[in-house]
């Protein structure tokens, strides 16, 4: 006969799902169950199933909440750049380009600045350890952000974005965020990608 202890737990599991009634035809098996838990009493299986369902509810309504604040927000996005791809093309020089990019771009929530900056050999660190794809989102130590922005501004996260090839950069695109989390390594720059290209094709007209 095999040990009772070597029953594979998931064995059970798979049993009970495909047999439901098993406990309403075996009531004898549930005054062997401990039920209660240590801190908080579980009179049946039924109060048990019904605070999984809520708790489970629950969690469905916090998804769809985050979903729907994040299809709202890239909504916003998509307007706001494409509203400034529209502006690119008016101007005529590029400061006349970091000024409305800085103007339009920093009507975001929590986007305390916007900077378009000709590259220089005073960020080849700062790539060298950040963008090595062309692309970072998340914190800079205070040396690194020293490098973009002064020391008095409030900054929490960033997105930096080289424009330009890779080994020979023309300028870097840098937000700056007082929030933590604003900018992280997880977020899409699926529209930011496309309005870098755009950026890209002007600046090279107004070289």
């Amino acid at each position: 006969m095999s040990n009772i202890n070597n029953i594979d737990e998931q064995l059970i599991c798979d049993y009970l799902s495909h047999h439901p009634d098993f406990l309403l035809k075996h009531p004898y098996v549930l005054l062997d169950l401990d039920l209660h838990g240590q801190s908080v009493g579980l009179p049946n299986l039924a109060l048990q199933q019904q605070r999984l369902l809520r708790e489970h509810n629950t969690q469905l309504k916090q998804q769809i909440a985050a979903m729907t604040r994040s299809a709202t927000e890239n909504e916003q996005i998509f307007r706001l750049l494409s509203e400034c791809q529209r502006q690119l093309w008016c101007c005529n020089s590029i400061d006349e380009l970091a000024q409305k990019l800085a103007q339009t771009l920093c009507q975001q929530p929590n986007i305390v600045s916007c900077k378009l900056l000709p590259y220089e050999n005073k960020f080849a660190e700062l790539k060298q350890a950040r963008l090595q794809n062309g692309v970072y989102l998340g914190r800079l130590s205070q040396q690194e952000q020293r490098i973009i922005w002064s020391q008095e501004e409030s900054i929490q996260s960033v997105a930096l974005y080289l424009l330009g090839d890779n080994a020979a950069p023309d300028a870097i695109l840098a937000f700056a965020s007082n929030h933590a989390e604003h900018f992280a390594p997880t977020n899409d720059t699926l529209f930011m990608q496309e309005f870098v290209t755009t950026l890209q094709v002007r600046l090279s007209a107004l070289a």
